[in-house]
């Protein structure tokens, strides 16, 4: 009944149930969700060999899942040309409570985005309380599973240069508090060392901003904040850590008045699809979607197959594609 994930006559704790998963993964059992699904839904096409899931936090932006989408499904294409992916969201902080993780009944493997501290503390509990499946953190580094990830740092602090060398000296940083994380945080921490570096301040917190959600609306929102705090000195430069955001921050440049990027030049991260189709269009961050998903998709396939020895962990570098948001040299 704890394998199968289906209600039994007679009551499971929480104990057994734990110790039977941890059980299942010593000796490499892993759920036939294909005679499953014919026996459940007396189907008769036959089932995927594989399904792994994207798994995204409820109510965050759909760009990203989007390109995990594509990338997973290119990687999956050589490898298991039956198997399919599947997107499912989980409510941020509660990610113990998805049942597709905790016990194996619905998918193989998974691709993990934005999880919380609480998130991270069920990746990193002890066999048989942790997740049931086979699992890749995306751009988080849980230190008992799987992940890849990219050099924020770098990223962000390349983003920071970028605006100094084309005279930009007073540079805010605009980033997201709803589901703070260590990506977050590094990304801030490249845009504070690329100053340091410059001599240019030694107070950056000054000009950081925090939207209150990671959407278009949260970016508008800030980038009016950081205009207003930072009064008639003003800022002629932004990193925006999310091009989500940074939409909204465009935006909110407009309705002040404010040229972009004669007056105000604007970086965002990721180099979402709509990046390029922005007015004007956004330099930005580009994350190796590509290669992550399919590295992630690759793991995830093998450790299905009993085949994958060490969990994957992987440091990607980002590149920055400038655009006409920062293109000009400004000139007071």
């Amino acid at each position: 009944m704890v394998l199968s994930n289906r209600d039994a006559k007679v009551g499971i704790s929480a104990t057994t149930r734990q110790a039977v998963l941890a059980a299942a993964r010593r000796v490499g059992y892993v759920a036939d969700l294909g005679a499953r699904r014919l026996r459940d839904a007396r189907a008769v096409a036959a089932a995927p060999e594989l399904t792994l899931a994207i798994l995204r936090p409820k109510g965050t932006p759909i760009g990203l899942t989007a390109r995990l989408i594509e990338a997973v499904s290119a990687g999956l294409a050589a490898l298991a040309p039956s198997a399919q992916v599947v997107v499912e969201e989980f409510i941020p902080g509660r990610l113990a409570e998805h049942s597709g993780l905790t016990v194996a009944s619905r998918f193989h493997g998974a691709l993990l985005t934005s999880p919380t501290p609480e998130d991270e503390a069920f990746l990193e509990a002890p066999e048989g309380a942790g997740p049931a499946v086979p699992v890749v953190a995306f751009q988080r580094r849980p230190g008992q599973q799987a992940w890849v990830d990219v050099d924020n740092v770098a990223g962000a602090g390349e983003a920071t240069r970028h605006l100094l060398a084309r005279g930009r000296q007073r540079i805010a940083v605009i980033g997201w508090e709803s589901i703070r994380s260590a990506a977050v945080e590094a990304r801030l921490e490249g845009y504070r060392e690329a100053l340091r570096a410059a001599g240019t301040r030694d107070d950056g917190d000054e000009l950081v901003v925090w939207a209150p959600q990671l959407s278009e609306q949260g970016g508008a929102m800030a980038g009016t904040a950081l205009l207003e705090r930072s009064g008639k000195q003003g800022v002629d430069g932004i990193v925006v850590l999310s091009d989500v955001l940074a939409v909204g921050v465009l935006h909110a440049l407009r309705c002040a008045g404010r040229r972009t990027p004669q007056d105000v030049a604007v970086v965002g991260y990721d180099d979402l699809s709509f990046a390029p189709y922005l007015a004007p269009p956004l330099t930005s961050v580009r994350l190796p979607y590509d290669a992550m998903g399919r590295e992630a998709a690759a793991w995830l396939v093998s450790a299905a197959r009993g085949q994958a020895e060490v969990p994957l962990r992987r440091v990607f570098q980002p590149e920055l594609v400038v655009r006409e948001s920062s293109g000009l040299t400004f000139r007071p």
